[in-house]
């Protein structure tokens, strides 16, 4: 640049009675002008404290800080110019999001102070799991929680801690949660139960404020269904056929050294859950009522929906068949040890498939079938009044004529007994 370009390219003062002044420096070399740069100088009666200097290669970016740099002194004072310089950079960036969507910077310090720190806590995610895994225990050996339902907890809750090693619990974002669920590679059933578990944790986290909210309180139920699958939704269940059911009968009657006779007739002909099976004793099989039942415990029934079932005549029949009647209905002494023997049965039985909950489907969908009263048939199989499962699981599944063949079903002449109806 020659010396006359210099001409008109003076200090000035911008914007405009701010204090802030814009000077060019000009590059030379060997006495020739080649360009020149622009220094910004914040003054201290701004900033509060030493002047501030910034420099610029154009003109355009120089006016665009000072602005900036006036604009913030004008909303915060001196404090402005306690931000760093990355900080006022941040700051910049996010203004226009703020902006396109209506929220003050304000507005956003607030929620974010409140949500990402709600009330300055700093829980970790390990830490909640620890609270509530501790609460647990002590329901567990007070009786008021099964073991097994703790072990469960347990392991899952310490799979979803061991990926998340470090995190505070209200960190954890709603994406993070699919993602991890996806990435877990497991069915349907299992994601619903680690859903279940994270919302026990979550709930604990919200209750005691080391959370302002749950991931999952986001979690639509287009987001459930893309995560848990239709098929455990829309899948009718598999029903045995009165014949089937015959066959598996007389599978139990002629092994007795399997233990099944009882659990295979309780859980065909009154509904009982295989886990309620497993904890039944035959002092909760009620020979002495005017109407034969068995007694659902708040210790046996899945949460604790106490419930007595009435025991059908024919039932009857084949439960004065089991050699031995008292103690546990079924031997369970070891925590597969049903489950063992029960695969044995149905390989006796020549079953190339079974379908899980096979009997008490069976009997839920030819109960309703045979009598048609939707309320009896969920309080029998221990369904809440308004639960739509039962319509979404056994309507339309049985004939009433199969129904009734269902519940014909009796022992061969030659093995029936007369049954006791005193204790």
């Amino acid at each position: 640049m020659a010396g006359d370009d210099k001409k008109g390219v003076e200090t000035l003062e911008y914007p405009k009675k701010s204090g802030v002044k814009i000077r060019p420096i000009f590059n030379a070399h060997d006495g020739d002008f080649f360009g020149a740069s622009f220094l910004v100088t914040i003054p201290s009666k701004l900033t509060g404290g030493l002047r501030e200097r910034k420099q610029f290669k154009g003109l355009v970016e120089a006016k665009k800080w000072a602005d900036d740099i006036y604009s913030g002194y004008r909303k915060q004072g001196h404090d402005f110019f306690t931000l760093s310089a990355q900080e006022r950079q941040e700051v910049g960036a996010c203004i226009p999001l703020l902006r396109q969507h209506g929220i003050s910077i304000a507005e956003a310090v607030r929620f974010a102070t409140k949500h990402i720190r709600p009330e300055g806590k700093t829980k970790s995610l390990r830490a909640v799991i620890e609270e509530l895994k501790q609460s647990k225990q002590q329901r567990m050996e007070r009786g008021d929680l099964r073991s097994r339902s703790f072990a469960d907890f347990d392991q899952r809750a310490e799979r979803l801690v061991k990926d998340f090693e470090g995190r505070i619990a209200s960190e954890v974002t709603t994406d993070e949660i699919k993602t991890w669920l996806r990435d877990l590679e497991v069915g349907p059933r299992s994601t619903k139960n680690y859903l279940a578990v994270i919302g026990e944790i979550f709930k604990l986290a919200t209750q005691r404020r080391y959370v302002a909210f749950s991931p999952l309180d986001s979690l639509s139920d287009i987001d459930r269904k893309d995560l848990c699958g239709l098929a455990s939704e829309t899948k009718e269940p598999s029903i045995l056929t009165p014949k089937e059911a015959e066959k598996l009968l007389m599978a139990a009657l002629e092994h007795p050294e399997l233990v099944l006779l009882g659990a295979v007739t309780l859980g065909l002909f009154c509904g009982l859950r295989t886990e309620e099976l497993k904890r039944l004793t035959w002092a909760d099989v009620r020979w002495d009522e005017d109407v034969p039942v068995v007694t659902i415990g708040a210790k046996i029934a899945k949460k604790r929906r106490i419930r007595h079932v009435d025991i059908p005549k024919n039932a009857l029949l084949w439960l004065s068949l089991v050699p031995k009647r008292d103690g546990p209905v079924t031997s369970n002494l070891s925590y597969n040890d049903h489950q063992q023997r029960f695969k044995k049965l149905l390989k006796l039985s020549k079953f190339r498939k079974w379908e899980a909950n096979a009997m008490r489907h069976s009997f839920g969908s030819y109960h309703y079938s045979l009598h048609g009263n939707p309320l009896e048939t969920s309080r029998l199989l221990g369904h809440k009044a308004s639960d739509q499962v039962l319509f979404d699981h056994y309507r339309a599944l049985a004939s009433k004529e199969q129904a009734k063949q269902f519940f014909a079903l009796m022992p061969p002449a030659s093995a029936q007994k007369v049954v006791q109806l005193s204790a």
